[in-house]
């Protein structure tokens, strides 16, 4: 029997993670919530002001003109850089008689260059509204006198290369004035043509000096000054709790994930299937909020799901007669649900099935087959009673036979390891067609590995969201270790915890009919049949099954049909009463054909 791979992750998965771990996350966020909130109303407010000043060319800028971000010769991309220069902050820290260090200065201060225009903005943020205003206002002014010292250094650099050329050349003009006089010719020419050449010269350079020493240096003005703020302009409210609360969301995902990584709980089926890749065979939903699951009925959509399950076993085991071994990985009343209905999906099949309630210690598989609260499979083990006495047939399905736990389990509970629970189960198989054993947990006790024996195959019930991933490894390696096949897993619904005890009131068990004497003194033998089992023909027919006939739903229901109950308890009794060749009644009437499209409940 095989299932299909588990799907691959879908939003759908990673929304069930925010479902299960929606307390860690909420925790997560409000703390983080939590403590950014508390810095922002308990951090100083800040508060900005700006200047804006208005840049003019010098004419002596260190900046070049080309690529600038306006059509003037002052690219202010550099200039915004040279306001925050540390020359500026030399200034600015003089002026505003700062005492820590010019870095620390600057991280008060940002420039800006609006688009398209010639103008810087220096914005000065403070905790004092007039600290901030002034601070705006005097850092402006140093960017201005850095300027201004700027373009005054390149001017007088101009002025003194000027100089000292009109100086060489005025020497040089004196030697040829000197060397005039004392030639002829041609040399006499040359010497003053040259000489009328750096007159020229010198002349030219003097009206550029004189031109350079007249020169009014403006490196621009301030045309806002910065107004004292009203409101303060940090830490942004708003922004910082928005920005804390997707922080804590983050970090509340992130941890939720970690969290459910390390977490080895299995919570569904696709869990299953992923963590140890094995075959998942049946998946209850669950029933209403704070409702258990009981006996379900066949045209439920539960019951469809065991209904399937039964043919599939029916397929994979063969005929003949079978031990079906039911057990949990953790300790719960999964394992008896899933024995009862599987017991009673397999009855429907038309084949002889025994239910043997071997967890001593629960009555869930008994309930679910209305069995009372009687002598058992305890007093069996214990020799006090044969199986002829304890075993009853269900009152909800006539091929279900059901061996109760018992009353005495504490006494035989240590008997369910030996040989003589393998005998039993022997005893049984004989002359049956399947034997479906809820057996403990195998979590609680080593009592499942002793059955499984006895045992054809096993099929191991997880729990959800209960089951832990080490769990089932460990139960399915037990059981490997019984060299007993483990078909697959049964995924139930974990069910509310409630008294194992059942007080029956109200309704009777219908009593086994007295059984045929058989040669060799069958009472004698415990009820053994020729072959050693059960004769099963001594029990009757029983009463009809009933949980093909009550409306969709996953309850356990009572009653029989109304049309059964006008007719007269002689004709009842004609109509389950033994073939007189010994085989069973024909009870195809009573079965359902039905597919997957009759159930309301999909």
């Amino acid at each position: 029997m095989s299932s299909s791979p588990a799907p691959s992750k879908e939003f759908v998965d990673y929304t069930g993670l925010i479902r299960r771990r929606w307390g860690i996350v909420v925790c997560c966020a409000a703390l983080v919530f939590a403590a950014v909130a508390a810095y922002t109303f308990t951090v100083a407010k800040t508060y900005t002001a700006e200047a804006q000043v208005l840049v003019a060319p010098t004419g002596f800028d260190d900046s070049a003109p080309a690529a600038s971000k306006t059509q003037s010769d002052v690219n202010l991309d550099t200039e915004a850089q040279v306001a925050k220069s540390l020359e500026v902050a030399k200034e600015a820290k003089r002026l505003l008689k700062y005492e820590d260090s010019e870095n620390h200065l600057l991280a008060h201060v940002t420039v800006s260059v609006p688009p398209n225009s010639g103008v810087l903005t220096i914005a000065y943020t403070d905790d004092n509204p007039s600290g901030s205003a002034n601070g705006a206002n005097l850092f402006a002014q140093a960017y201005l006198n850095q300027r201004t010292a700027s373009a005054q250094a390149n001017l007088a650099r101009q002025m003194d290369v000027i100089s000292k050329k009109v100086e060489d050349l005025t020497k040089r003009n004196k030697l040829l004035l000197d060397q005039i006089p004392r030639t002829s010719g041609a040399t006499r020419t040359y010497a003053r043509s040259q000489q009328q050449i750096i007159g020229r010269q010198i002349t030219e350079l003097t009206g550029r000096l004189g031109s350079l020493s007249t020169t009014t240096i403006n490196p621009g003005r301030i045309i806002s000054n910065a107004s004292t703020p009203t409101r303060p302009s940090g830490p942004n409210v708003p922004l910082y709790l928005i920005g804390g609360l997707m922080a804590g969301l983050l970090v509340g995902l992130g941890v939720a994930a970690v969290r459910d990584r390390l977490d080895t709980r299995l919570r569904s089926a696709a869990d299953v299937e992923r963590m140890l890749d094995m075959p998942v065979l049946l998946e209850l939903h669950p029933a209403g909020k704070g409702e258990r699951l009981g006996l379900l009925p066949a045209r439920s959509r539960n019951g469809q799901e065991v209904h399937e399950l039964s043919h599939q076993l029916n397929a994979v085991l063969g005929h003949g007669n079978h031990v079906i071994l039911v057990t949990s990985a953790t300790d719960g009343p999964g394992a008896g649900l899933s024995a009862a209905n599987l017991a009673a999906a397999l009855a429907r099949t038309q084949s002889r099935v025994v239910l043997i309630c071997a967890d001593l210690h629960s009555q869930e598989s008994a309930r679910l087959a209305e069995a009372p609260t009687s002598i058992g499979l305890a007093e069996v083990l214990l020799g006090s009673r044969s199986l002829r006495d304890v075993m009853l047939r269900s009152p909800v399905q006539k091929r279900l036979w059901v061996v109760p736990p018992g009353i005495d389990t504490d006494l035989a509970y240590e008997l369910l390891q030996t040989r003589q629970m393998v005998h039993v189960v022997d005893q049984l198989r004989s002359n049956t067609d399947y034997v479906v054993i809820d057996a403990p947990s195998t979590s609680r006790s080593a009592d499942a590995q002793a059955i499984a024996e006895a045992a054809d195959t096993a099929l191991v019930v997880v729990e959800v969201p209960e089951a832990k991933r080490k769990d089932l490894e460990e139960s399915v390696r037990a059981l490997d270790r019984m060299s007993v096949a483990v078909l697959g897993t049964l995924v139930v619904p974990a069910q509310p915890r409630t008294e194992t005890a059942h007080p029956r009131t109200g309704r009777a068990v219908r009593p086994a009919r007295a059984p045929r004497p058989v040669a060799g003194g069958a009472a004698g033998a415990g009820g053994l049949g020729k072959h050693g089992g059960l004769d099963l023909e001594a029990f009757g027919d029983g009463p009809p099954d009933r949980t093909v006939i009550d409306g969709p739903g996953d309850r356990p229901v009572a009653g029989q049909r109304r049309s059964e109950l006008a007719k007269p308890e002689a004709d009842m009794d004609a109509e389950h009463r033994a073939p007189a060749n010994g085989s069973e009644p024909d009870t195809t009437s009573v079965i359902p054909r039905y597919s997957r499209h009759d159930d309301p409940d999909d």
